[in-house]
């Protein structure tokens, strides 16, 4: 995905005659598999026994089973296989696709205008903005137009012309997009009509909005501004700034906690209620991302060329994981004991317990940027600047498809 902001470190066996009639498939659709073994560095094969079921099933070109839930990702369903499901992303150039989440391979492609971001599916449409200020509600199952903004009908939205940079958001028929402006918008998620706009106080918005069930929306601006918004209609619950802007990182909540990163490293803890700062933990440089929370721990990169795992009870620092002098720009995701982060031309795998790594994905040109993975069933979904989407197996890194878009590639979804 391009954008006015750089992009740092630019962001997997079974019957032989089965193989050969999946790549005669994913051929004809665009679609590319490969080995399992290319840029693979594994440290150790230990798993538990689910997962390697699990894993061992993906490499087979099986359908893998539910392991466990995760946390910092939007997991897809357990419910149905992956052959039945379909990961949807997006390009540079705005072509946008759907995939066949467990065999690769295409099932629809269709235009829009500007450089996709990660979409958001939900009710059997996806959402999905782009970089030059659009917002687009398409048919989940065809990739048909259901309705755009702008549409040049509505007055209001003058905002979205800076550009959007973040991941759209849905609840209760209501879908909300952050525009560069530093306005959050509401709109209708059946019809496109807006519902409502909330101004910041200044600064840009290059993350996503984050909302809850509870119907608050959350925020962050350049310029420090951190807002609390009553979703349903807009209204401002509490604000709070911040010493220093918060550029690159989405809010995460988490209790009664709203996790921010800054641009001078620390990583604030925010009281869901009233905005006021209950929680800190200096890093050593500009947080990026979206940070993960799992089990008590939350997980974040930083500019400081490493993965941060910090305790949130007592606020301190459990372990952290350099990644060889790569500024870790990934918005983390945690599976199955793992985390996963990604750091310019390298995804990395990362135990949990303890920081040590378990496997790691490295290729040149691989380029993944703020790469945010989203992971269902031992699967790992990740688009890169390679022009690729890739299928990784979670518990050994090998490699189950990748599907080539010909340009840079969003972070996905599925559904």
């Amino acid at each position: 995905m391009a954008s006015k902001y750089p992009r740092m470190g630019t962001l997997q066996a079974g019957c032989i005659c089965i193989i050969a009639l999946c790549c005669a498939l994913l051929a004809a659709c665009g679609g590319t598999t490969t080995g399992a073994s290319e840029g693979i560095t594994t440290t150790s094969s230990s798993t538990s026994t689910a997962l390697a079921a699990s894993t061992a099933s993906a490499q087979a070109g099986g359908t893998p089973t539910a392991t466990s839930s995760s946390s910092g990702s939007d997991s897809g369903s357990g419910s149905k296989p992956l052959s039945q499901m379909a990961v949807y992303v997006g390009t540079n150039n705005g072509t946008f696709f759907s995939v066949n989440a467990g065999t690769g391979h295409q099932n629809w492609k269709t235009t829009i205008t500007g450089s996709a971001n990660k979409p958001m599916v939900n009710g059997g449409v996806v959402f999905v903005t782009t970089s030059t200020g659009y917002i687009y509600a398409l048919n989940a199952g065809n990739g048909h137009e259901i309705w755009h903004q702008p549409n040049g009908t509505q007055s209001g939205l003058d905002g979205l012309n800076s550009g959007i940079y973040g991941r759209p958001a849905v609840l209760n028929g209501t879908v909300y997009v952050s525009a560069n402006s530093g306005v959050v918008y509401a709109f209708d998620s059946s019809s496109g009509q807006l519902r409502w706009h909330f101004a910041t106080g200044g600064g840009d918005i290059s993350g996503s909005v984050n909302v809850q069930s509870d119907g608050t929306l959350y925020t962050a601006t350049s310029t420090g501004l951190v807002y609390s918004l009553n979703a349903n209609d807009g209204s401002k619950r509490w604000s709070q700034t911040l010493p220093i802007g918060s550029e690159f990182t989405t809010p995460t909540v988490n209790g009664n906690l709203v996790f921010i990163g800054a641009d001078n490293g620390k990583l604030y803890g925010l009281s869901t209620s009233s905005g006021d700062i209950k929680w800190s933990y200096q890093a050593g440089g500009q947080i990026f991302g979206k940070p993960a929370v799992d089990n008590g721990t939350v997980y974040f990169g930083a500019n400081d060329d490493a993965l941060h795992a910090v305790n949130i009870g007592n606020q301190q620092q459990r372990w952290q994981h350099p990644t060889g002098g790569k500024a870790t720009t990934g918005t983390p995701a945690v599976s199955n004991g793992l985390v996963f982060v990604t750091a310019a031309d390298t995804l990395y795998a990362l135990r949990t317990s303890n920081g040590s790594e378990a496997w790691h994905f490295s290729k040149g040109g691989f380029g993944l940027g703020y790469g945010w993975p989203v992971i269902s069933q031992g699967v790992l979904f990740i688009g890169a600047d390679d022009g690729n989407l890739y299928a990784f197996n979670i518990g050994n890194g090998s490699k189950v498809w990748n599907f080539t878009t010909g340009d840079m590639t969003s972070s996905p979804t599925i559904g």
